[in-house]
This record gives C-alpha cells, structure tokens and sequence, in this order.
C-alpha cells in the first residue's frame, strides 16, 4: 500500500527546484503553513527525514533525494494518464464497448458499420476480443464481451438476440484438390482429408450440429488453425479441407484462389447474430448499437439473402 499521496511527492518535488519553503509555498499555490505540514505528513508517513535546514534554504537528505527523483516519474507518468483520460477540453467520457468476434475474427465489414456509427456518437469506441476461449453465449453472459457476434443457436432467458443476415457454409478446398463427383459435399467426403477448422469447442449452428452428429461420423484428423484466416491460408495450401460461413471466403472465391462446394445436396443455412445480456449496466446502449448494426445488415448484406 502507498503511503504517500501525490501531492506530497509534488511538495518534495518543488522544494527540491526552489530551495524554500516560501518559493516552494508560492509556486504551488499554497501557504508556508500548508506546505511545511506536507512536509511533516510525508516524513511522519515515512519514518524518515526528508529535508535538512541550512540557514533559510532546505537541503535534500538521501531519503529525500531518492524520493525526488523518483516523483519526476511518477507525477509525469500521472499527467500522461490524466491528460490521455481527459482529453479534449470539454469532451464527455467515452463509452467502450467489447465486441466478441470469437474464431471468426476477419469481420471485413464491421469496421465499416463502426465508423458511421462513431459519427453519430463521437465518444463511442470500441475493442474486439477475440482471445476468449468460451462459446459466445458463455463469453456474454460472464461479462468477457458486451456485444457477441456469431451463428447458430443463440438464444438464452438472459440474452436479447439480434438477427444480422442470413449466409450459408461451405466446403473449401485448394484448387486441384480432389472434390467430389457431384457439386455438393456429405459428410463421407471429408472422412479420408484432413479437416482444418479453428476450433474444436463443439458450436451450435455449425458443421458439428448440422452435418457430423446427423451422419453419425466426423473426420478423424482435425488440424487446428486457431482463426479463419488461417484456416484459409492452410487450405489454399493444401492442407486438408475445411467449412467457412460464405462471408468469409467470398473474397477468395472471386480472386479464384479457392474451390467452394454447397454441404449437402440442400445446402447448408446459417443466420448471423448480435447477442447482449439483458441485464447489462449499459443493456440500452448496447441495444440501440444492435439495432443499428441489424439495419446497416440488411441493406449491405440483401446479396446474402437476409430480408
């Protein structure tokens, strides 16, 4: 624990430069009598004298030199905080607001929605976490993100669920790696490559629910990339195969540097989500950001199908 305020190490600090109380006094704004209890405060504090008197002028003892020095570093380092915390002269205090983007952390699009949104509220900024190791409902509901962005089964008593846009998985391969026959992927077709997936925590809404559990079988070696980007790289590599959300492989499809086939003959669906726990200290805030993000989706978002 501190024993000393800043204020004491500002009276150290200044007697230091001018050499006397009543400079010292006068400098800071305070009376000789103030200043001299600081001092006083400050050695009873430390069990130590600070200041020796020679004649009218006050000299540092060691203790007193080793405290000075370092109350330059330390009242610099709290101005920096103090005026980074502050920031422009009449500014409101900025809001932050955590934003989990989980494996799928390529969200090309959102710092677009971002940026408008910041025009409507200038001292609103945001983080994006994707170090969390929980499945989002968990990571909401614990308090690791506000906001969770993610697909599949979302719902919870204890969560407000907003639909972003509807999208669909795919099978992704290396171009040149064998495909199957038709233009469609099953399960079965997985089972002799390797699958590269970002994460084996099994996800609701994903390849786990829709395609392996009803087949009854999933391939036997699974490469962990850790995030979608890399999953792609290793992919276009040659790798193995793997499963993405059509948003984050559009823009390999049109360069031609991947091969995408439906899963399943039927294709396999997915809807997007925005996700905020109800009883969140900023539950309105986070709503009325949710909201937004919903609109903004469904206008950039119609060539996905959502409406």
């Amino acid at each position: 624990m501190l024993r000393l305020q800043l204020s004491h190490y500002r009276v150290v600090q200044a007697v230091r430069i001018h050499g006397t109380v009543s400079a010292a006094a006068q400098a800071l704004g305070l009376t000789q009598p103030a200043l001299s209890h600081q001092i006083a405060e400050a050695e009873r504090r430390l069990g130590t004298k600070l200041f020796a008197r020679v004649g009218r002028r006050l000299r540092l003892t060691s203790a007193g030199d080793l405290l000075a020095t370092s109350a330059d570093t330390i009242l610099m380092e709290a101005g920096l905080a103090e005026a980074t915390l502050i920031g422009k002269p009449g500014a409101t205090p900025g809001e932050v607001i955590r934003i989990g983007t989980f494996a799928y952390n390529s969200y090309r699009w959102l710092p677009l929605f971002l940026k408008q949104l910041q025009h409507q509220w200038p001292n609103l900024y945001f983080e994006f976490i994707t170090d969390t190791t929980k499945v989002p409902i968990r990571s909401v509901l614990d308090g690791d993100v506000d906001i969770a962005i993610s697909a599949g089964n979302l719902s919870s008593s204890r969560t407000k669920v907003f639909s972003l846009f509807n999208d669909e998985l795919l099978a992704i391969s290396a171009l040149g790696y064998p495909t199957a026959a038709q233009n469609y992927m099953l399960a079965a077709d997985f089972l002799d490559d390797p699958f590269i997936t970002y994460s084996t925590i099994y996800e609701t809404g994903f390849e786990e629910e829709l395609l392996w559990r009803p087949a009854g079988r999933r391939p036997l070696n699974y490469l962990r990339a850790g995030n979608t980007e890399a999953v792609i790289e290793m992919v276009k590599a040659g790798f193995g195969r793997s499963i993405l959300s059509r948003w984050a492989v559009q823009p390999y499809l049109d360069k031609g540097q991947l091969v995408a086939l439906s899963v399943t003959k039927q294709g396999m669906p997915v809807k997007w989500s925005a996700v905020v726990r109800k009883s969140h200290q900023h539950g309105k805030l986070l709503e009325a950001v949710c909201e937004q993000l919903q609109t903004w989706c469904q206008i950039n978002f119609t060539h996905f199908g959502t409406q």
